[in-house]
């Protein structure tokens, strides 16, 4: 006997093979495909979603910048409408978000306060961007004060944030307790926020610097009653 296969029983073996394994192979060849053309239509989903909305944002912004950015009524509802636009459509995208700080920031100047901290808010609960939720929060505090809020406004800054906000988030925390009549707190807020600039920051300490001066009396003041008004440990006398 041949210790070779004959040309049918080499037929024979690859048709057993493809019969138990054919089907597998198959399925296989068609998820890649569609695995890979499925990639495909996604990344050109992305793509034209990303230019609809940037498309989207630019109408937003010319609306807003007319006039050397004093829209009248009729650019600043058509600013409102393209940025709820944004929201309802690429709610997750940058430009969303940006048109939110930006319509917050015209209702702040117009002092429509509350309108400024729903624009904020929203912000907030729907950006996935850490920087620009860090900002809208540091807003949101300067307006809830203004609105006769300050403790709230308080809570909303308590704990730590990355460095490049520190120093923004010291002055801002400054602003409220001045607002509250705590000089002494201000000051060293103040203080505090000159020490965590960054040196890419290094344009605000000359503010910053007035800020402290002006409450510098007072607030050494204080400080030095309070460090007094704390009781003396034992051994220390």
């Amino acid at each position: 006997m041949s210790e070779h296969l004959t040309e049918q029983e080499q037929i024979e073996t690859i048709k057993r093979w493809w019969a138990e394994n054919g089907r597998g192979i198959v399925t296989g060849v068609v998820l890649a495909l569609a695995g890979y053309f499925g990639y495909q239509w996604w990344q050109g989903d992305q793509r034209a979603n990303a230019e609809a909305a940037s498309d989207l944002y630019q109408n937003f912004i010319e609306a807003v910048s007319a006039n050397n950015n004093q829209p009248d009524n009729k650019q600043l509802t058509t600013a409102k409408t393209l940025a709820e636009q944004l929201k309802n459509e690429f709610g997750s995208r940058i430009y969303a978000s940006q048109a939110s700080l930006r319509l917050a920031a015209i209702s702040a100047d117009s002092n429509d306060l509350e309108a400024a901290q729903q624009q904020l808010q929203w912000v907030i609960d729907n950006t996935g961007e850490t920087a620009l939720e860090l900002l809208a929060k540091r807003r949101l505090a300067s307006v809830i004060a203004a609105r006769g809020n300050p403790d709230e406004a308080l809570k909303l800054i308590e704990g730590t944030v990355p460095p490049a906000f520190a120093a923004l988030y010291s002055e801002t925390r400054g602003d409220i307790l001045k607002q509250k009549g705590d000089n002494a707190g201000a000051y060293a807020a103040y203080e505090k926020a000159i020490s965590e600039l960054l040196p890419e920051q290094a344009g605000s300490t000359q503010l910053l610097r007035l800020k402290a001066d002006s409450l510098a009396v007072t607030g050494k003041e204080g400080a030095q009653e309070q460090n007094q008004s704390e009781p003396v440990p034992e051994g220390d006398e």
